[in-house]
């Protein structure tokens, strides 16, 4: 007999994967001084894909995602509380050598990509 239940997607464990969230991330374009936020909920883009970016003029640019990066700290039970700090935001990073790193917070995930041409 044939059940009518709906079949079940594959988990981890059978070869299948987790479901792709949907979330805001950051495109940050390598060697160049600019980035574009998707403010939008959509799923994070893996390495090999290509993102396509339309401008303000309406130009369209395509690009090759190289690497992305998803940026962590330490709980917030380990940090200082806010009213216990001498500087805000509340955050345990102290002056690398070289300066301060750019993501200091936990945040959106960036997508580092290269110009393609199309």
């Amino acid at each position: 007999m044939m059940s009518t239940e709906p079949a079940e997607a594959l988990g981890p464990e059978e070869g299948g994967g987790p479901p792709r969230s949907l979330m805001p991330w950051t495109l940050v374009v390598e060697g160049e001084d600019w980035w574009a936020d998707l403010e939008h909920g959509a799923p994070v883009p893996s390495v090999g894909d290509q993102v396509e970016y339309i401008g303000e003029d309406g130009d369209k640019r395509l690009f090759r995602v190289v690497r992305v990066v998803h940026t962590v700290q330490g709980s917030s039970t380990e940090r200082p509380l806010v009213r216990d700090e001498e500087a805000l935001p509340n955050s345990t990073v102290k002056m690398p050598p070289g300066g301060p790193p750019r993501a200091l917070r936990a945040g959106l995930p960036r997508v580092i990509v290269t110009p393609e041409e199309g």
